[in-house]
């Protein structure tokens, strides 16, 4: 759309006053969460949160904040990590990349503010930004708390997190180039029913991945029919014992030599976890009778994740190329967005093995005990 979007255009287009709008972006209280919803949704799909140069100034005339510390060059770069799906400094993972940035500020010789809020709100009432040079957000974070960010006017970079409405430099691991090749790998091993594990929509990351899978089969023109295993694909749980239960519940049906597949990817290490305790529960041994390969190689917190072949994600890397990528927007702050990829190993283990299931004897089904 030609021209600079302005607030009075999306009050207009909603029917709305300025000032509710303003309040909305600002993500003030007084505001009904139907109508933030709408002007947000409206906002990104104008492209107004996109627009350069958007200050403090131009959505809070009462603004108790100001930008001066990022406009001269501040000493301290918030890192936002909200304490939700297990995102913790404790974590194999978040913990990992959390590790990353803080070893590079620290070269840098920068200080680190770490904050686990996911509310303006509490923004709002957590500090005042003088003084900071940037904002890196680790992992899932609400959009009311990344627009607050973009309304200060600081750089922002996203680490394995992906929001369309917020323009901001992103840094993920290849998630998709990754997936497809550890399939081309179950593929060179003679797997042909091969299927997914994981919520396909439960981040970016995940839907890469399944992305990967899918253009995997496709490419070596292998039929793939989901549709049996459905209840794969939208695991309910981040808890592992109830994934593990939700996994045996959908493979019980295909305990036939015939039906079951002879491998399985997982979303990632956690997941393939569940999916190999699920399988042994049922009398199926891993990786004799189903291959299981994970994702992420998190530490070897469990005797199952030590044999599993997986695709190490260099989580420290990631922290480290947050940082780089923040300093380099500091200094370039008119230029478009962009999106880093980092390229993931396979790490080959015990937990894969050449496709022999359909050569294996049926299973035998012990009848159940009579009440």
């Amino acid at each position: 759309m030609a021209g600079k979007i302005t607030m009075q255009e999306i009050a207009d287009r909603l029917g709305v006053s300025k000032y509710v709008v303003s309040k909305a972006l600002a993500g003030k209280s007084g505001v009904s969460v139907e109508t933030r919803q709408r002007v947000v949704q409206l906002a990104g799909q104008l492209g107004y949160l996109t627009q350069k140069k958007t200050t403090p100034s131009e959505l809070d005339t009462n603004k108790k904040w100001s930008t001066q510390g990022a406009e001269a060059g501040g000493n301290t770069v918030l890192v936002l990590m909200p304490n939700i799906r297990f995102q913790t400094k404790e974590s194999t993972y978040w913990g990992k990349i959390l590790d990353g940035i803080a070893k590079e500020l620290e070269l840098r010789g920068t200080d680190m503010l770490t904050l686990t809020l996911n509310a303006a709100e509490g923004l709002n009432s957590s500090l005042r930004p003088q003084g900071l040079a940037g904002v890196i957000g680790v992992g899932e974070i609400s959009r009311p708390l990344l627009m607050e960010v973009i309304r200060l006017g600081l750089p922002l970079v996203l680490l394995d997190h992906d929001d369309p409405f917020i323009s901001a430099d992103q840094v993920f691991a290849n998630n998709r180039e990754s997936a497809y090749r550890i399939v081309q790998y179950l593929l060179g091993l003679e797997h042909r029913s091969v299927q997914f594990v994981g919520n396909t929509s439960f981040s970016k990351s995940f839907r890469e991945r399944w992305h990967g899978f899918r253009e995997a089969l496709e490419e070596a023109d292998i039929p793939y029919q989901p549709s049996a295993f459905q209840k794969l694909l939208h695991l309910e749980s981040l808890d592992q014992q109830l994934q593990e239960e939700q996994i045996r519940d959908a493979l019980r049906p295909h305990l036939e030599r015939s039906s079951l597949p002879s491998a399985l990817v997982c979303a990632n290490d956690r997941i393939a976890q569940s999916t190999i305790a699920a399988l042994r529960s049922l009398g199926i041994s891993v990786p004799e009778e189903v291959s299981v390969t994970g994702f992420d190689n998190i530490e070897m917190d469990y005797p199952i994740i030590a044999e599993l072949t997986t695709v190490n994600v260099t989580k420290e890397l990631i922290g480290k190329r947050g940082v780089d990528v923040l300093f380099w927007r500091i200094q370039n702050r008119d230029l478009p967005a962009e999106t880093i990829l980092l390229k993931g190993e396979i790490i080959v283990r015990n937990s894969a093995a050449t496709c022999r299931i359909h050569d294996l004897p049926p299973i035998i089904k012990t009848p159940s005990p009579m009440i």
